[in-house]
């Protein structure tokens, strides 16, 4: 596991705690988040924004998901990556636990390879690390 401060750890935790308590997106980004994953043929047509917020929460609970650092404009994000039905999703949100994106990742090695991307650990050491 990447070498984090308590208080890091602790604002990880947090963040991710909030997530599972309840997702809250950006105003009027839902729907158009849901659009735009039913399109790319992430989720069936037929998906709703619950369908959607399910897969979400199956990432968020999945102790083996691999939590990133993700940094953009100098801020930073946290990125969970796990299997859902076999594909790859990742779910990305604020330290604030504001939800950004959810999706399907087609190559994860080469995308979490990208700049701006930490590997902390999987989910369940960060939550045990406390």
């Amino acid at each position: 596991m990447k070498e984090l401060s308590a208080s890091e750890r602790s604002q990880i935790v947090e963040a991710i705690m909030a997530m599972g308590e309840g997702i809250r997106w950006r105003a009027d980004s839902a729907e158009r988040h849901l659009r735009k994953r039913i399109a790319r043929g992430h989720l069936p047509t037929t998906a709703t924004m619950e369908d959607y917020e399910r897969v979400i929460y199956s990432v968020l609970q999945d102790e083996s998901a691999q939590v990133f650092r993700y940094w953009y404009n100098r801020k930073p994000y946290l990125a969970l990556v796990t299997a859902v039905q076999s594909r790859q999703w990742l779910v990305m949100f604020s330290y604030d636990g504001v939800m950004e994106t959810a999706f399907i990742i087609e190559r994860p090695k080469q995308y979490l390879n990208k700049p701006g991307f930490e590997e902390i650990g999987s989910l369940s050491e960060v939550q045990h690390e406390l």
